[in-house]
């Protein structure tokens, strides 16, 4: 709105984020602030008499219940499976538990309730591995592994066991207006192990046009469009959204969960569609997204990803990869440093999602955000510089 101030709130609090912002409130970090994000909103917007919009992946107790959403979108892959020719549709949902105070229920059914520890220790002999996930937590951070005996789930909040599925992972994003959904790219989504949690995001990969070096035909293209209308209908969405993926050795596509928002491997689709002359030098994701929020159209100037596409072309055969860069030990970031080993080695890497110079950064937090395009031709390249950046960035964190 014209002559409005922008209140951030922000777990990190990135130079990007603090430069928009008229004024900038850090979340308090500790033991209990998942439980206390509302009020620490509800503190800062009364204290300016703020209206609050979230933005990404912010989620708050008591912001909807992700069990029943959950049941829904596994619903729609169980109904989209029995309508289709000889069940050869390749997507399901792997086996899932929702749980409050260690007793734990199968995920869309009515049956009783049983006992996390014993559900457990009965499937480990079966080879079954499972992940706890979090309830409102975002980027991979709530979701660790679980041992074949554990107490932990019994002393645990509200939150999900899922069969571990051994896979690649993959994002689609899209976007949806009133009149069509359409896809905008597949991604390999990139993460890091940090102690049990195996799975923290640590960037994208993309766009993907082929699996394995083996055809664009191993992407399921015509099931995942049936996928996302489905999705985008039943769920009422409107604009940017993305579906997170496993594929595993039989080829299978796991579906992991709903991101109902602008997802974090939009930069890397937007990227390489500019550079393809596919989205305009004015124009841009989030431009579409808001357009597609007020009842308009934005799908019908996106139709890069159809049965047409030529996927041997060079526009195709080139990708973006965001990597995000994590402190291996705690120390202070000193971005002008940084700056300049860049330049004195020659690497092309960008520079992204900067912290304010001299701020301090905790081990296994984020430093930083590393963007850059990968011509087909030059991937080995490519591998050696990111490696080298990545050193360059947190070996230049001060005592």
């Amino acid at each position: 709105m014209p002559n409005s101030r922008v209140i951030g709130l922000d777990w990190f609090g990135d130079s990007d984020t603090r430069m928009v912002c008229d004024q900038f409130h850090p979340f308090r970090v500790g033991e209990e602030s998942q439980e206390n994000l509302a009020q620490q909103i509800e503190s800062v917007a009364n204290l300016h008499a703020a209206r609050v919009i979230r933005v990404g992946g912010l989620q708050i107790s008591g912001g909807g219940n992700s069990w029943q959403q959950w049941n829904r979108l596994q619903a729609i892959v169980c109904e989209i499976a029995a309508a289709s020719d000889s069940g050869e549709f390749p997507v399901a949902t792997p086996l899932t538990y929702q749980c409050s105070a260690g007793r734990c229920r199968l995920a869309g059914s009515n049956c009783d309730d049983v006992s996390a520890a014993d559900l457990i220790a009965e499937t480990s002999g079966r080879g079954i591995r499972w992940l706890w996930k979090q309830a409102n937590s975002t980027g991979g951070m709530g979701i660790r592994s679980v041992p074949t005996s554990t107490e932990s789930i019994l002393e645990s909040s509200d939150g999900w066991l899922q069969q571990r599925i051994t896979g690649r992972s993959y994002g689609l994003v899209a976007i949806a207006s009133a009149n069509q959904t359409r896809m905008l790219g597949l991604t390999v989504g990139l993460h890091q192990r940090f102690g049990d949690r195996p799975f923290v995001y640590s960037g994208s990969r993309g766009p993907v046009s082929q699996i394995g070096g083996v055809g664009v035909s191993e992407v399921p293209w015509r099931h995942l469009q049936t996928l996302i209308e489905q999705v985008a209908k039943s769920f009422s969405l409107r604009g940017l959204f993305n579906l997170d993926f496993i594929r595993d050795a039989s080829g299978r596509w796991c579906l992991l969960e709903l991101n109902a928002r602008p997802s974090a491997s939009c930069e890397v689709i937007e990227r390489w569609a500019t550079d393809a002359g596919w989205v305009g030098p004015d124009d841009s994701l989030m431009r579409m997204h808001l357009e597609a929020i007020d009842g308009g159209d934005p799908a019908t100037r996106l139709n890069w990803l159809s049965e047409s596409t030529d996927w041997s072309s060079s526009s195709t055969r080139t990708q973006w990869i965001k990597r995000i860069v994590f402190a291996g030990q705690e120390g202070i970031v000193d971005v002008s440093t940084i700056r300049k080993r860049w330049r004195a080695e020659s690497i092309t890497i960008e520079l992204a999602d900067l912290p304010p110079e001299r701020t301090r950064i905790a081990t296994s937090e984020p430093i930083l955000t590393l963007l850059f395009r990968v011509d087909d031709r030059a991937k080995k390249m490519a591998s050696a510089q990111l490696r080298r950046a990545i050193r360059i960035v947190q070996g230049e964190l001060l005592p």
